[in-house]
């Protein structure tokens, strides 16, 4: 019989808790530097999620290793994680009152957590400093994933390091990290944290200080986009802040174990020899040049300024980040169907971004033509390639059901949304950036508008849409099969 382990579940999640307290008492020790009066409702949150983790952990037996694990129980595992890691996450906004609905502190927890961007706050600027950190590391400890983030830690656990990894990473291509993937986790989150360190770094030595700069080191490298600033990124007008972004916005984008081989190995041919990369890269030069031509054509900015709106907007929005220079939705319809493609495909499997990934996209545009091949030629074994390898039939197989659930997950969630209220375009852009974890919308839900005045339900519809599209869309609605819950 398959009895899920709930011992194990609650281990899990008791950890992963711990490990949030730890970062909400570093939240407050922020807030206390600058004298906030936010500094005792963050305390008061790491005391509540340290003894709530603790109770988990004492319930599931502390000195007893569990060895043997299925995928029940990862899947488990990584789901309550998540919605949890979320709920304590909103305690701080809701126990200052900054943020005095729930409903409200809930989104903008998961809306952190799971890198999405999407805010209901109308004046970032006058949130106090501690919960702008606090807002920040939420985005930057989602950005390589919170559980990606235990298993580097996982020999104080037990369990079976393998299957967690599955469950929380559903799109890495990780088979050569199997053997040692607790290794692997250790090494990705080294390189995230040089990575972090460096644009931090980079910020701080143009028109950012050192907190904007640190703020927005967690954001970008997590493809994030939660900013300091109501007007996001156009506060500072700034090239060179703009270029250090975009930089680090890609490389939020890239396959990390893909970026560990290169720095490790140093083959910078054997980098671009990806095919998944060679794509991502090209559909960010070709968008740009195409909405920088159409900005110039229709004179909404001269030429160089055209271009450089063009080039950030498309690698923010590609990679899933969502900082905004400028307010896109004023240059017009054709620019709306064009980020709209942006906002689906994203950035590279195993990287920050959400989205249906660039692999995804490459390998379903490949079928298909060679659909039209096989019906020329019926006896004709014509299978898919990606990197001169030959794809299993399963693999496809998995990609197409993967395409469908998506793509009637954006039109079930766009009806529902229209239902209770929202409007048209707005549920539309909605749907398409809580499902891909984008963060701006469409119409009001725009890059210079807030998520605060749609119906409550939309809230929290959206805040599940949310972690339903970081853990790659399987991982949870799994548990909504009878199925899983048979012995």
């Amino acid at each position: 019989m398959n009895i899920i382990n709930w011992k194990f579940v609650l281990k899990v999640v008791g950890f992963i808790i711990i490990i949030e307290s730890l970062f909400l008492f570093l939240s407050s020790a922020v807030a206390d530097y600058y004298q906030g009066t936010d500094s005792l409702p963050l305390l008061y949150s790491a005391i509540i999620t340290l003894i709530a983790g603790c109770v988990f952990v004492l319930v599931s037996g502390i000195r007893k290793k569990i060895h043997i694990i299925g995928r029940k129980e990862s899947y488990l595992s990584v789901t309550l994680s998540w919605i949890l890691f979320a709920l304590f996450g909103a305690l701080p906004f809701y126990i200052s009152r900054e943020i005095p609905a729930f409903s409200n502190a809930f989104f903008e927890s998961m809306s952190g957590i799971t890198t999405t961007g999407a805010s209901i706050l109308n004046d970032v600027d006058s949130l106090s400093k501690g919960l702008l950190f606090w807002r920040s590391l939420l985005q930057w400890l989602g950005g390589m994933g919170i559980i990606v983030f235990s298993l580097a830690l996982l020999p104080l656990l037990g369990g079976e390091a393998a299957q967690l990894f599955d469950a929380e990473s559903s799109g890495l291509t990780h088979d050569k990290f199997r053997p040692r993937v607790t290794q692997m986790a250790k090494r990705l989150w080294a390189m995230y944290l040089v990575f972090t360190f460096c644009v931090i770094l980079l910020l701080w030595l143009g028109p950012m200080d050192w907190f904007d700069a640190i703020c927005h080191g967690f954001t970008t490298i997590s493809t994030g986009g939660f900013s300091t600033k109501q007007a996001s990124i156009f506060h500072w007008n700034s090239m060179y802040v703009e270029g250090i972004l975009c930089l680090f916005m890609i490389i939020g984008a890239i396959n990390f174990p893909l970026l560990y081989v290169l720095f490790t190995k140093g083959n910078v041919k054997q980098f671009f020899k990806d095919e998944e990369l060679r794509w991502f890269l090209f559909i960010i030069l070709f968008a740009s040049l195409l909405v920088g031509s159409g900005l110039f054509l229709h004179k909404h900015y001269d030429g160089l300024t055209a271009f450089r709106q063009s080039f950030f907007q498309v690698i923010a929005i590609i990679t899933t980040t969502g900082f905004c220079s400028a307010d896109f939705l004023v240059w017009g319809p054709f620019y709306w169907i064009v980020f709209l493609f942006l906002m689906m495909v994203c950035g590279c499997a195993g990287s920050t971004s959400g989205g249906l990934k660039t692999v995804r996209a490459v390998v379903l545009a490949k079928n298909t033509i060679h659909e039209f091949e096989r019906l020329a030629h019926p006896r004709a074994i014509i299978p898919v390639r990606l990197n001169r390898t030959a794809l299993s039939f399963g693999v496809v197989q998995r990609l197409l059901a993967f395409a469908f659930l998506y793509i009637s997950i954006i039109f079930v969630s766009w009806g529902i949304l229209t239902f209770v209220g929202v409007p048209f375009i707005d549920a539309l852009g909605a749907s398409v950036s809580a499902i891909s974890n984008v963060g701006p919308g469409f119409g009001s839900l725009g890059p210079t508008g807030s998520f605060e005045a749609i119906p409550e339900f939309a809230k929290w519809y959206l805040s599940f849409l949310m972690v339903v599209g970081r853990l790659e869309v399987f991982t949870i609605l799994i548990l909504f099969t009878p199925g899983f819950w048979k012995k």
